[in-house]
């Protein structure tokens, strides 16, 4: 039981609002360098290739219950017309990864002061890194106990998955 009172909890909260703040930086930053108009241009192409996606794989499976050449021919058709917005889907997605070395930057300062390391090497001391858990879950038949690292991750995608919905960076239907 000692070890579960090993860390103090205000590191757990410390965490908590550390990931919180890296998230929303690195939304707010992609919201900034993406203009809305993009953004939507990137949601609409993605609902043309979801649509024509469904309407091929429907095609095909007619086409090849019943044999019918003509309309194998169209879903054929419609997999050059799915590559091709597909290119152009990734072509106007890779623009997010403009400000991919901003956010890496900060991130690697940020993990540099809460690990005391960073690419494997130990500058400093860190109260926030150990072998005591930083943060407990409930979990099926018990309490999952998580060390900085996970913490950290959890945090990051549940706060990445809000910022990202709030700044209109995800392709979540309206």
């Amino acid at each position: 039981m000692s070890s579960i009172l090993a860390q103090p909890p205000y590191i757990t909260l410390i965490i908590l609002f550390i990931s919180l703040s890296m998230s929303f930086a690195s939304s707010f930053i992609n919201s900034r360098f993406m203009p809305k108009e993009h953004r939507q241009k990137v949601k609409d192409l993605q609902r043309k290739i979801s649509a024509l996606s469904k309407e091929k794989k429907e095609n095909m499976k007619q086409a090849k219950s019943t044999g019918d050449k003509k309309l194998l021919k169209k879903a054929q058709k419609q997999e050059k017309q799915l590559l091709q917005l597909q290119s152009q889907s990734l072509s106007l997605s890779s623009k997010q990864f403009r400000v991919l070395p901003i956010t890496m930057g900060v991130f690697f300062v940020v993990w540099l002061l809460l690990t005391g390391s960073i690419l494997g090497f130990k500058l400093f001391e860190s109260p926030f890194i150990g072998p005591d858990p930083v943060a407990f879950l409930p979990w099926f038949g018990g309490v999952m106990q998580l060390n900085l690292f996970y913490w950290y991750l959890i945090c990051s995608f549940f706060f990445g998955t809000i910022f990202s919905r709030i700044f209109g960076l995800t392709g979540g239907t309206d």
